[in-house]
């Protein structure tokens, strides 16, 4: 591990050096050296935080390297955009970063829970601060209130949970599963289902989204959206009795809400939310790996998580830059952008091929896993599952197309308005999804 850290820090020394960014020693650099050598503190020394070991799988060892990931990507992406007390923003990022850090980590529930909990503070700081519209104000109160009504159930089933074995150590229920969580188990598993999101309780995702800024846009869809899927994946096996008569219930919601979904942003004119809306139907084949309980599903939503969230981060920050050049996300005021910017058209049309799953992205790899796990489960969802993921590809095309093509409407923006900062960050959303399918066996989740 602390090859990794000296590792880090030193290609971070030398990228600023590269690209001439010394100045940003001053802020952020500071922030992010301190959050690695607590992290390294953490992983170094045997000790309890809070009465919680730490420990690490390649489930959490791969959120953990996608949260360091992104949280750089974050600041890199908003340096234009960010008004205002940059110390703030960095203390903020920062601060969410070492949060997800820990809740990745943690095998105590109750830890899990707090830190769970905890990651909505700089997130909600972030969108109410750093937001675009007045709007934000709902946004962050639908955010935190979807997040803290379903989470008191999970906080009552864990206190009972403890009252019934008088432990919450998640590695001590592998020697006592079969135990018989099934009154426990719908509650257990809600507060993850509304961070997920399922459909039907998806409803604050879209506004926080569109009301963030491009960092709480890439840390929402890039992050804290799989912390659904691993607690999904951490706790499904304790309420597993519980899930017997709500399995094809879950199933035929998430299926059928995919391909709702792809109906629907068919017709969407924002390039942001047409990106959020997207998130919730890739989610929702997460939701169906994790239920399948087998090999195939778990290490498909696993890359499907590590995938969509490279994907889904590069594509919100696109959307930024060429909402910092229109003042617009509207598709009627950003057309014809092929003729203005032929290399950001370039990443736009890779990152849009990860997101609709074409070959040779990981996203492609964890769609066949995803379609093995969800026909052992039924093959009658052969008839639905092929809809949701071609309307995938059809939205998508879309997105681009409609963007791309067509004729321009703001003809005084011209190529010489872009910087090497934006190159920088999109390639460094660009590589890893195209790259990662050659070391694919990574991502294998082992029972």
């Amino acid at each position: 591990m602390m090859k990794f850290i000296l590792v880090s820090l030193l290609g971070a020394i030398s990228l600023m050096m590269d690209l001439k960014l010394v100045w940003l020693l001053s802020g952020w650099m500071v922030i992010f050296l301190l959050m690695l050598l607590l992290t390294g503190y953490f992983f170094l020394v045997d000790f309890t935080f809070f009465s919680a070991s730490l420990g690490g799988d390649v489930l959490s060892f791969s959120l953990v390297l996608l949260s360091i990931w992104i949280s750089v990507m974050m600041y890199y992406g908003s340096v234009s955009s960010v008004t205002g007390n940059m110390l703030y923003f960095n203390v903020f990022v920062y601060m969410l970063m070492f949060i997800l850090l820990v809740t990745f980590y943690v095998t105590n529930l109750l830890s899990f829970y707090f830190f769970f909990e905890a990651s909505l503070i700089p997130t909600l700081l972030i969108i109410m601060g750093w937001g675009y519209q007045p709007e934000r104000l709902q946004a962050g109160i639908y955010f935190l209130f979807y997040t803290l009504l379903a989470s008191l159930p999970l906080l009552i089933s864990l206190l009972l949970l403890y009252w019934d074995t008088g432990s919450l150590e998640l590695m001590s229920f592998f020697y006592t599963m079969s135990m018989n969580y099934s009154v426990l188990g719908l509650l257990f598993i809600l507060a993850f289902l509304v961070k997920l999101p399922m459909y039907f309780v998806h409803l604050w995702l879209p506004k926080a989204h569109v009301e963030a800024p491009v960092a709480g846009s890439m840390i929402l869809a890039g992050v804290l959206l799989k912390l659904g899927g691993y607690g999904l994946m951490r706790l499904l096996p304790l309420c597993l009795s519980g899930l017997v008569g709500l399995k094809g219930l879950l199933y035929g919601l998430s299926i059928l809400g995919m391909s709702y979904l792809g109906f629907m942003c068919c017709r969407l004119n924002d390039l942001k939310a047409l990106v959020a809306y997207s998130s919730v139907a890739h989610m929702a084949l997460v939701l169906c790996g994790c239920l399948g309980f087998s090999l195939s599903g778990y290490s498909g939503s696993l890359m499907m998580m590590i995938s969509h969230g490279v994907s889904s981060s590069g594509l919100f920050c696109m959307v930024n830059m060429y909402y910092e050049r229109s003042s617009s996300r509207s598709f009627f005021l950003n057309s014809g952008l092929l003729l203005l910017f032929p290399l950001f058209t370039l990443f736009f049309f890779l990152l849009c091929g990860a997101n609709m799953a074409a070959p040779p992205t990981i996203n492609l790899l964890s769609e066949i896993y995803l379609m093995i796990s969800i026909l052992k489960y039924d093959v009658l969802m052969l008839l639905m599952f092929p809809l949701g993921s071609f309307l995938g590809a059809v939205f998508t095309i879309y997105l681009f197309s409609y963007s791309q093509h067509g004729a321009n409407y703001l003809g005084g923006y011209s190529i010489l308005n872009t910087s090497y900062r934006e190159f920088h960050v999109l390639n460094m959303h660009t590589i890893p999804v195209y790259l990662m399918v050659l070391k694919s066996e990574s991502f294998m989740m082992m029972f």
